[in-house]
């Protein structure tokens, strides 16, 4: 009983079966009031003729000696037919029957007087006095003077359900079709239980066999949304496919996590060992070397320690950004200022590698709300990006502009552009690596232009040089 359609049928069954057998004694019983509504109209008069025709039944609500001939007259005529005089109170003084078989003394005179006045709809049963608690159809008549002639109209095939259906072939027939209908019922019961289950069943298994690992694809929605089974079939496709996306991801983002340890572990194992190399000559050589010679040892270890602290820094920023643990702090933002000032703090670097560095004046004060600090960062690492491709001799243009939707600069170099088959992965971590950097400086700056909800474009080919292009959207920029 653990299938969910044997509960549903068992359910279904134990719903139809009593309803069936009670629809089939509600006939059956309809079919006696039926029976006893007929016989009580047919012999509605009975008692009225009885006294019509022997008018000294009851004198002064006493037996009259006319009750035993009338009796063995009606026992001849109509065997089931009862008579019983009643005085003024209900008390039987008089019986067909003889009077030791009597279980009651009294008859309830209300039925009887609803009976004579024409009330109440459908057969009016009296009590039976040969049964405590029975109760009979009957036909009844005022005595004038007191009293009443009240006839039962027994009809012993009726008395049951039981006898009605033995001493009738109609109900007998009737109770087979109940009873087979009931039958009926319950195996459509089973079947509709079987039917609704068995796409339940289907979409367990499909459930069961699912593997989010495994290379084949997800269980295949059905053709159309008939109903709430087929609507949680179309959401378990949707949700396998998302599943199996989340693991492709996964496992695209471990191996990116992979190659960035191997990168990163090998960029960081070399100013190590430099650095290491300069300091044990420093230790070990110190007395041969000159003043000048230790001066420059000390600047080339000086410089692979900075090195190393930016390549450690870019991996923290980049950690952060990417889990979220960024403390992201938006703020009124002057962003052609800041693009000023940044490009001002770089332009001797660029002097000093022989690249002219451009910053034609905004045409406006560009307001954003922004995270100053990330948006300066993001700026930087695409400066530095520009300066590291572009030769000596060559330029870098940096421009700021605003839209209608977005704010947006722009950082240009003439350098030798990017092969198409690089864009895809420019902003990957550790895919741009250079001597002396970290290879993250693009994707932290992409990942700080979507934490604002923007992003970084870029337009090359190689040969035409590049053009890197922060956006920032509708969101962060203010109106003027």
């Amino acid at each position: 009983m653990r299938s969910l359609a044997a509960r549903l049928a068992l359910a279904f069954s134990l719903l139809v079966l009593p309803l069936g057998a009670l629809f089939v004694w509600g006939a059956l019983d309809a079919a006696r009031r039926y029976h006893q509504e007929i016989a009580q109209n047919q012999y509605r008069g009975l008692a009225a003729n009885l006294l019509h025709k022997s008018p000294d039944l009851m004198v002064g609500g006493e037996r009259a000696g006319a009750l035993d001939a009338l009796a063995a007259e009606l026992a001849m005529t109509n065997p089931g037919v009862e008579v019983y005089l009643l005085d003024a109170e209900g008390r039987i003084v008089g019986a067909s029957p003889p009077m030791d078989a009597l279980v009651r003394k009294r008859v309830d005179l209300r039925p009887l007087e609803r009976f004579v006045r024409g009330e109440g709809r459908g057969p009016l049963l009296g009590d039976d006095p040969k049964r405590l608690g029975g109760r009979q159809v009957f036909s009844a008549a005022p005595v004038p003077g007191g009293g009443w002639v009240y006839v039962l109209l027994s009809d012993q095939a009726l008395d049951s359900v039981a006898e009605a259906v033995a001493g009738s072939t109609v109900l007998r027939l009737a109770f087979w079709a109940g009873l087979g209908l009931v039958l009926l019922a319950a195996l459509v019961a089973a079947g509709t239980a079987w039917g609704l289950t068995r796409r339940l069943t289907a979409l367990e298994a499909a459930m069961e066999r699912f593997d989010p690992a495994a290379e084949a694809g997800p269980p295949d929605p059905p053709a159309g949304e008939r109903d709430e089974i087929d609507r949680l079939h179309a959401r378990f496709a949707e949700l396998a496919a998302r599943v199996r996306a989340l693991l492709a991801s996964e496992r695209e983002a471990d191996r990116h996590r992979r190659e960035l340890v191997a990168g990163v572990s090998h960029d960081l194992r070399t100013p190590l060992a430099v650095l290491s190399g300069y300091l044990e000559t420093l230790e070990h050589e110190r007395d041969r070397l000159g003043e000048d010679e230790q001066t420059r040892y000390l600047a080339a270890a000086r410089a692979q320690a900075e090195r190393l602290g930016r390549m450690i820094d870019d991996l923290f920023a980049l950690a952060r950004l990417e889990s979220g643990a960024w403390p992201f702090r938006p703020e009124p933002l002057a962003l052609a200022e800041l693009v000023q000032d940044v490009a001002l703090e770089w332009k001797p670097r660029f002097g000093a590698a022989g690249v002219e560095l451009e910053l034609p004046p905004p045409p406006g004060p560009v307001e954003v709300r922004a995270d100053a600090g990330l948006v300066e960062r993001a700026l930087v690492n695409l400066l530095a990006n520009a300066l590291a491709h572009t030769p000596a001799g060559g330029r870098v243009r940096v421009e700021v502009g605003e839209e209608p939707g977005r704010a947006w600069v722009a950082v240009a170099d003439s350098g030798p552009g990017i092969a198409p088959e690089d864009l895809p992965r420019l902003f990957e971590r550790a895919y741009n690596k250079r001597a002396g950097g970290s290879g993250l400086g693009l994707a932290i700056a992409q990942q700080a232009a979507r934490l604002h909800g923007g992003r970084i474009e870029v337009e090359s080919a190689p040969g035409a040089g590049s053009r890197f292009v922060l956006h920032l959207p509708a969101e962060a920029a203010q109106a003027r």
